[in-house]
């Protein structure tokens, strides 16, 4: 099941970000070393909860779940957690989520991919979790 799921995502993937692309999670390894990715960011500004990287999903539908969440970052690694954000009264979402993943490479890997990733007719916005005091 995964296995198709990875190649959907892929497929999908492909049609939003060509193979050459520097962004391609299809390159990014082959292109950046992790040193070079780390140095160039910077990590004070992303959050390590401890239990890995903390990503913020911006531009939900309202309809969504944390299904979701574990479907659309599960093909670029192993997910730790997954959480939409739901308003109290009605228990929709509220537009955000946030998914921590072990691994600073998948993490990074699945924000080229999904940043800008049409679901219906949003656009996903994908991004490491800032520190509160930013």
């Amino acid at each position: 099941r995964w296995q198709h799921l990875s190649d959907k995502m892929q497929g999908l993937l492909g049609k939003i970000l060509p193979k050459n692309s520097m962004y391609s999670p299809m390159t990014m390894a082959q292109q950046h070393s992790c040193n070079d990715v780390l140095n160039s960011m910077n990590l004070q500004a992303m959050t390590n909860n401890g239990n890995g990287w903390c990503l913020f999903v911006y531009n939900l539908p309202a309809e969504s779940e944390e299904s979701l969440l574990w479907q659309l970052f599960g093909p670029f690694g192993a997910v730790n957690n997954v959480k939409v954000v739901r308003d109290f009264n009605t228990n929709k979402c509220k537009g955000f989520g946030f998914v921590t993943m072990p691994k600073y490479e998948d993490a990074h890997r699945a924000i080229e991919a999904l940043n800008g990733y049409c679901l219906g007719q949003r656009t996903l916005q994908v991004s490491f979790k800032k520190a509160k005091n930013e």
